[in-house]
Parts: C-alpha cells; sequence; structure tokens
C-alpha cells in the first residue's frame, strides 16, 4: 500500500462531506466499491475522500469524448487541406509517435499518482513548477472560449436544417433582413456559390476586416448563449453529471459517422477526395490538364504546385504537433483532471495506448469522410480541393454544400451538425473539468462555494468574454485564436511537462512509480523518448516556427466578397492589425508566463533565506484542504478527522 495519498477533495461542501463519511465510513464496504469500480485493477482502497468515476468504462468514455472531438472532424481536416492533403499525414504521424502519445503517458501519470489536477499535480513534484499548472489552466480557458463558438455556429445550422428545403440549397439566400450595412455586392449569388453566400451574408453578416465590429449578431448570440447553457447543465455535478452524459456524446457521434461515410462514399467524386487525402502526389484531371499545358508552353495552364513542398514548412510540424495535441487533449488539463478521479493502481498504460488508436482512427475515419465530401463538391465546381473554402468555415461552406445535393438533405445535414455539436460538447466537458478539478487545489475559490455556483459562475463569465465571437466581426477572431492561442503556449507547456516529469521528478523514480501504479516498467524506447527525444523535439519545432513566424507573419482571411473573379474563395490573405498583434501576445504570453514567475519565486527565496522550498499563497497545502479516514484512528486533525502528512 502507498504510504502517503495525495488529498484533494473536490467537492465544495467539505463540512458536509467529512460529518457523512465519518458516520458512514465502512472499510468492507469502501473496499468493495474501489474494486467495482476497476477491470484488472489490485490497487488498495483509496483512503482520502477524492470522488472516483462510478466505473472503469466512464473514464474511458470521458476520455475518449475528450480526446474525439472537434479537433477530429473540424480542425484536423482543415490543417490537411491547407498543407497539402496526404503531405500532413507524415509530420502528423510523426508527431503522434514522438511527442503525443508520450505526453499522454504523462499527463495520465500525474493525475493518477498525484490525485490532483493540473496545478495540484506539478506543485508536488516541485513548487517550483506549479507555473506549469496555471499555464495550462490558461491555455484550456482560452481553448474554451473559442471552442464554444464554433459550438455556435453547429447550433444555427443544426436548427437550419429543418427547413422544408435548406435554405442553401434552393434559391439563392434572402439577405434583406440582415442587421448588417453590408459593403459587398448582394446580387453575385449564383448556383455553385450559394452555400458560401449563405454562410458570410445570412450566417455571419461578416464584416469588411477584422477591426470593424459594427454590431452583435443576435442570432449567434443566442446560439453562444444555449452552448454554455448546456455545458453548464451537463456539468452542474462534475464527473456525476458528465460521466452518465458521455454515454450518448461520445457514443452517438461514432453512429452518426458512420452513416455520414456511408452517404460520402455515394457521392459523384468521393474518390478524389479520398485520394487526395492518402496520396501526396495525386493530382485531379483538370490540375494534370493544367501542368501539362504549363509544361508545353502553350500559355493558358495554371502551374500547379508540388504538395511536398509543405514538409520544408516549419509551421506544418508545428500545426501537426499542435493537432495531435488538440486531438488527444494534451496540455489543456483534462486527462490530468480525469485520470486524478482513477484508483490509484489503475492499469493507465493499457488505457492510454488503446484511446490513443481509437483517437488516430477516428481522426482518419473522419477525413476520409470529410475529403470525399470535399471530392464530390469540388469536381462539380470544376476546381482544385485545396481551393475549395478552408478555415474555420470548411464545414459550414464546402461540406454544407455537398450534403444540400444528396436525398434526404435535411436528415443528413441535422446528423452532421448534431454530431459536431456532440463532439464540441465533449470536448467542453473535458475542458471545464479539468479548469475546476485545478482550482480544487487553489485557495483562489472559497472551500464552501458549491460546484454547481461555482459552474455557473464560470459559464457566465465565459460566456460574457466570448461576446465578440458572436460580433460581425468573430469569425476573424475565432480564427486568431485558432492561430495563437494554443499552438506556441502548447509547445512551451508540453516541453515543461516532459522535462518536469523526466528530469525533476527523476525518470528512474518516474518508471519505478509507473510499474507500481500499472504492471508495466517502461522500457528502453519510452525511457530515451521521455529524456532527449520528445523535448528536444518540442523545443525544436518551437524555435524553428517562431523563427518562421519572425519571418513570414501569419496573416488571416478578410472577406472581400464575390467581387473575384475566384467565386471559390472569397477572401484574401491580408495582415494584422496593430492590435491583433498585441491580442495575440497575450494569448501567447499570458498563459506561458506563469512558468517563470513560479520558478522565479522560489528562485528568489532560496537566494533570501537560503530555503529552496516555499509555499504559493495560491497553491494550497494538501494537508490543510484534505482529508481521510483511516481504520486505526491513530491520529485525527482538530473536527476529529485523521490527517495523512503531506508526501
Amino acid at each position: 500500500m502507498s504510504k502517503f495519498v495525495a488529498v484533494v477533495h473536490p467537492s465544495s461542501n467539505m463540512d458536509h462531506k467529512k460529518q457523512e463519511l465519518k458516520d458512514n465510513y465502512d472499510p468492507v464496504d469502501e473496499e468493495d466499491k474501489v474494486q467495482t469500480t476497476t477491470e484488472d485493477s489490485t490497487a488498495d482502497v483509496p483512503e482520502d475522500g477524492r470522488e472516483q468515476w462510478g466505473s472503469q468504462l466512464e473514464f474511458i468514455l470521458s476520455t475518449i469524448g475528450s480526446v474525439v472531438g472537434l479537433g477530429n472532424l473540424w480542425r484536423f481536416p482543415i490543417k490537411v487541406k491547407e498543407y497539402g492533403g496526404g503531405v500532413f499525414l507524415i509530420p502528423y504521424f510523426t508527431m503522434l509517435l514522438v511527442e503525443g502519445i508520450p505526453l499522454f503517458l504523462v499527463e495520465m501519470f500525474i493525475g493518477q499518482k498525484f490525485r490532483a489536477g493540473c496545478i495540484g499535480g506539478f506543485y508536488k513534484i516541485h513548487k517550483a513548477l506549479s507555473g506549469i499548472g496555471f499555464a495550462t489552466w490558461m491555455i484550456g480557458f482560452y481553448t474554451n472560449l473559442y471552442y464554444n463558438a464554433v459550438i455556435m455556429y453547429t447550433i444555427y445550422y443544426f436548427f437550419a436544417s429543418f427547413s422544408s428545403t435548406l435554405p442553401w440549397a434552393s434559391d439563392c439566400p434572402d439577405i434583406s433582413n440582415t442587421t448588417a450595412d453590408m459593403a459587398f455586392p448582394k446580387n453575385c449569388c449564383t448556383q455553385n456559390t450559394k452555400a458560401s453566400y449563405y454562410w458570410y451574408y445570412n450566417v455571419l453578416e461578416i464584416s469588411p476586416d477584422i477591426a470593424e465590429a459594427e454590431q452583435f449578431n443576435w442570432p449567434m448570440t443566442l446560439c453562444l448563449f444555449g452552448a454554455w447553457l448546456t455545458c453548464f447543465l451537463c456539468m452542474i455535478k462534475g464527473i456525476k453529471t458528465s460521466g452518465k452524459v458521455v454515454y450518448i456524446t461520445a457514443v452517438f457521434p461514432f453512429i452518426a459517422l458512420l452513416g455520414l461515410f456511408i452517404m460520402s462514399m455515394t457521392l459523384n467524386g468521393a474518390g478524389e477526395g479520398v485520394k487526395y487525402f492518402f496520396d501526396p502526389t495525386y493530382k485531379m484531371s483538370f490540375e494534370k490538364d493544367a501542368e501539362n499545358d504549363t509544361g508545353n508552353g502553350t500559355g493558358n495552364g495554371t502551374e500547379v504546385l508540388s504538395n511536398w513542398r509543405h514538409l520544408y514548412n516549419p509551421y506544418c510540424w508545428l500545426e501537426a504537433a499542435a493537432q495531435i495535441f488538440y486531438s488527444l487533449s494534451l496540455g489543456f488539463g483534462s486527462c490530468i483532471a480525469f485520470a486524478s478521479y482513477n484508483p490509484p493502481k489503475t492499469d493507465f498504460y493499457k488505457h492510454t495506448l488503446g484511446i490513443s488508436v481509437v483517437n488516430s482512427l477516428s481522426s482518419m475515419f473522419a477525413g476520409v469522410t470529410i475529403f470525399a465530401i470535399l471530392g464530390s463538391s469540388a469536381v462539380s465546381n470544376q476546381v482544385s480541393i485545396s481551393d475549395l473554402s478552408t478555415g474555420p468555415g470548411l464545414a459550414f461552406i464546402a461540406v454544407s454544400e455537398a450534403i444540400a445535393n444528396t436525398p434526404a438533405a435535411q436528415l443528413w445535414s441535422a446528423l452532421f451538425f448534431i454530431m459536431l455539436f456532440m463532439l464540441g460538447i465533449d470536448s467542453q466537458f473535458a475542458g471545464i473539468e479539468g479548469m475546476m478539478t485545478a482550482l480544487d487545489d487553489t485557495t483562489l475559490v472559497p472551500k464552501k462555494v458549491p460546484r454547481p455556483v461555482l459552474i455557473a459562475f464560470f459559464c457566465g463569465i465565459s460566456f460574457l468574454i466570448g461576446l465578440p465571437f458572436s460580433m460581425n466581426n468573430g469569425l476573424y477572431l475565432v480564427d486568431l485564436f485558432d492561430n495563437f492561442s494554443a499552438n506556441f503556449p502548447l509547445m512551451m507547456v508540453a516541453f515543461f511537462e516532459v522535462i518536469a516529469v523526466s528530469w525533476v521528478y527523476g525518470i528512474n523514480r518516474f518508471c519505478t512509480d509507473f510499474e507500481e501504479m500499472t504492471g508495466y516498467y517502461p522500457n528502453i524506447v519510452w525511457r530515451i523518448l521521455w529524456v532527449a527525444i520528445t523535448p528536444l523535439s518540442l523545443l525544436g519545432i518551437l524555435l524553428y516556427s517562431l523563427i518562421d513566424q519572425l519571418q513570414n507573419p501569419i496573416k488571416y482571411g478578410r472577406f472581400v466578397g464575390c467581387v473575384q473573379e475566384d467565386v471559390t474563395n472569397w477572401t484574401v490573405d491580408d495582415d494584422y492589425p496593430w492590435w491583433g498583434w498585441i491580442l495575440a501576445g497575450i494569448l501567447v504570453f499570458s498563459s506561458f508566463v506563469f512558468i517563470p514567475i513560479c520558478a522565479g519565486i522560489v528562485f528568489v527565496n532560496w537566494l533570501t533565506n537560503g530555503q529552496f522550498d516555499v509555499c504559493f499563497p495560491l497553491v494550497a497545502e494538501h494537508e490543510d484542504r484534505g482529508w481521510i479516514t483511516k481504520k486505526d484512528n491513530s491520529k485525527v486533525d482538530k473536527e476529529g478527522v485523521e490527517m495523512e502528512p503531506y508526501a
């Protein structure tokens, strides 16, 4: 039995829980209860009062719901399309093996070993490392803000799917009732541009550029409110409610995706899209003709650039690594939080490998489905897949347009957008739970604040902060958050995470504890990854990408309407305004800054007092916040509840 147990109870009503468990504590019943929540665990009875999963199935489904989300079905196809189709799969799977799975194991270990969220977990490794937990919290907060903006769009399209005829499929959409004074041509809708027309003019009422936020788009505002209200209702009691909801939200999307896959395979041009997804050298027939025309000097062709060029783009590798982090929910605190509710000797190694395989297969399956639909859209419009709409509007233009041309279009449209909604909500459950669990490790929130009140406050504040996403320039802000809120900060946090475990905690100690918890001692390959390859690859990609970013700053797609000849793409690349770069800097450094600050406090304390140990005022000592009851009653606190010494 482990000598020391981390003690952080997530319940807000601590005094009530203490008395209730003291009165009702039965060692035999508690032991039976713990054994029923594990599949093959020989774990000792957890001696703390920490909340646990009702069953291992709840943990697995919740984790799958966290990792299989919008990152797989929405973000992954966008990045594949932006970086050369099948070419992107090379850095994607490289990053999965070199960074994704090793870091997934590290986060599962931290949560289950220390039975705390991201802040408390790193604090227990060493107080100087608690800044990693705060940085993780901030990244999760920013990501939750803009993920709910994407969910806002899915809600709008889901209800629009119940029209007698899909509004982007019949005649050109009516924009006479839009609230914005849109400075774009309103009479340029054609048969091939109805979906784009509907997205930009009807749904977004988009402004000419990121700097012009004319007014709120009230239908979008209502949908954003509905997204946060759903999060509140499903998270009101923590994992007790979300653990039950995932039986639907984690399983239904796979059933819906299977139906959409079958439908997509029947579309004309589906094969073209699937080949583009897997084959880096594949070109559609009219692209080959254009290339030949250019080569024979006719002067009528258009040069078709090789997709292989993306492999030399450092940002492609950064995006691949970030995509792995999004897909596996690494660096957001949710994996650490979920693992912290496991019994101490759950075999997380087996679960981690299994969930990683499910996640990657889900991404590939979703990619095949989406690119089959994109292939159909490209063939019908006689354009290259790379020329179709990209960015946040990919699912709402190219995919919705292809679905509109299928039999029973309303059914498939509703199925697609409710699937996106459930995948997004699952990701939100994980993100919010990760942040709430982390707050339990701090003194920022009084212990007597009930969990429903805390969740309501968090969702309400997040809704208010996220209101700019529902304005006319909201899409530009979503794109800015997608580019800067997580990519660079995630690389930084992941680097320090693996350094914290393999070098500060110690690789030998880590592997010994790993074996004690799972029954498996990591082999030499894992140890080399954790000690050298993973941190060096993270550092290399980060530095290379920062240098490239300084030389070639990221641009955003400014809407210009259908005034240009290329009707498949109504945006042009433009520079962010000065305040956009300030916002981007805040998103990057407001999370990362906690790491040097917390480490600096410890270092200054060491210089001035000669002590390398220090207690941060926002991070509670665990023996003060936690409590347990033991069988021998050898030592109790002033309330009559025995305390376990801090490990």
